[in-house]
């Protein structure tokens, strides 16, 4: 294991790679951005690179993942979600709303709408990164809720689902397509309690 100093250095380092190759990724798309050309954007060699990461699919794979932690660690955590349950659940609509709707999270999935035809592997880590523990973490609740009686029994995926996409209707498609600008604070929360609003009526006790 490096000496602490030492690591501290090479996170360092590699928080640097990965801001260079965000900038590369999302200006030039991934089939146009090369090794070679972040490295020189570096201003060090390939193979300090390579050091780092053995191949641009790594590279990408790491920046991925960095973009999507920020969204499921805001998700896992909601240090600060209330107690109530249906304030806890409009508090993660809302917490998803911001970061899935945040810049770079846009910027991250128009980049892999647009290459994963080419590379579909992309759209495959970027599911299992993203949006596959966005999910678990709904489900996790949607599953509190069933025990509990709040709402009726069902499939606790598939109601995960459908709360994704109620709370994400209507604004997540139109920003993705840059048909509206980003959304206001107000704008966030009405969406996020039309979105649980309308989940618990589809969802209500037998």
């Amino acid at each position: 294991m490096a000496p602490p100093n030492l690591q501290a250095k090479r996170d360092l380092r590699r928080d640097r790679i990965l801001d260079v190759a965000r900038e590369c990724f999302l200006r030039d798309g991934y089939a146009g951005c090369s090794m070679a050309l972040i490295a020189a954007r570096l201003g060090g060699s390939k193979g300090t690179l390579y050091n780092y990461f053995p191949s641009k699919e790594s590279l990408f794979d790491a920046f991925v993942r960095r973009a999507c932690d920020r969204v499921a660690d805001a998700l896992m955590s909601s240090p600060e979600a209330p107690e109530d349950w249906r304030e806890r659940l409009t508090y993660m609509a809302r917490t998803f709303l911001q970061h899935l709707l945040s810049p770079d999270a846009i910027a991250v999935q128009r980049l892999v709408v647009g290459e994963s035809e080419r590379f579909p592997e992309l759209g495959r880590l970027f599911y299992e990164v993203g949006p596959a523990r966005g999910l678990a973490r709904i489900r996790a609740e949607v599953c509190a809720l069933m025990d509990a009686g709040h709402i009726r029994r069902a499939d606790p995926q598939i109601a995960a689902f459908h709360f994704k996409d109620l709370v994400l209707s209507g604004l997540q498609s139109l920003r993705l397509w840059g048909v509206i600008p980003d959304p206001s604070p107000a704008e966030i929360e009405a969406q996020a309690r039309l979105g649980v609003e309308t989940f618990l009526r589809a969802y209500a006790p037998d």
